[in-house]
């Protein structure tokens, strides 16, 4: 028989999962607005400031939230009744989660120190440059769709749509084939 978590273990793994839920959800809220509020800077040390921030944001509100969702999802999935793969709001929500992990480790962060390398080169005249801009709109659109993915999961979450995932029979003999 699988281990199953003990009540009080089950609400401290939910109230870890919840807490780190609520500062990656709100990391990438504060990421998506600092990223707008860089398209308004009126010198370099404010671009450098909020640049720094988004720094910080991203090394302590993303990363490590975002892991300890990861696990503590598998283990709630894995030690509780729904399991990792037997519903399909839960085979979702790891979909996502790791996409939206890998969408940030892969593009957001590289983006972020971008954008940190081209203040520091050029001062405020990084605004001007194209690669500047692009980037920050890359980062904006990006930074939305990781927080609609977010609060979608939010969402599955509550009303566990789409039932169960049908189990696939082996292939074999029909139960009406004849037999010789």
């Amino acid at each position: 028989m699988a281990y199953r978590l003990s009540q009080k273990s089950k609400q401290l793994l939910v109230a870890i999962h919840v807490i780190a839920v609520a500062s990656w959800t709100g990391g990438t809220f504060g990421m998506l607005l600092l990223g707008i509020y860089l398209g308004s800077s009126a010198n370099g040390d404010q671009l450098t400031y909020t640049l720094a921030s988004m720094e910080v944001i991203d090394e302590n509100l993303l990363k490590y939230p975002a892991l300890l969702i990861l696990l503590t999802g598998i283990l709630l999935s894995i030690w509780t009744q729904w399991g990792l793969v037997k519903h399909y709001w839960v085979a979702i929500k790891l979909t996502l989660t790791v996409a939206t992990i890998l969408i940030g480790i892969f593009f957001l962060n590289d983006w972020t120190e971008s954008l940190g390398d081209l203040v520091r080169e050029s001062g405020f005249a990084a605004m001007r440059d194209p690669a500047y801009r692009s980037t920050r709109t890359s980062m904006l659109v990006t930074a939305g769709f990781n927080l609609v993915c977010l609060l979608l999961m939010v969402f599955i979450t509550y009303f566990k749509p789409f039932g169960k995932i049908k189990k696939r029979r082996a292939p074999g003999p029909s139960p009406t084939s004849k037999r010789s």
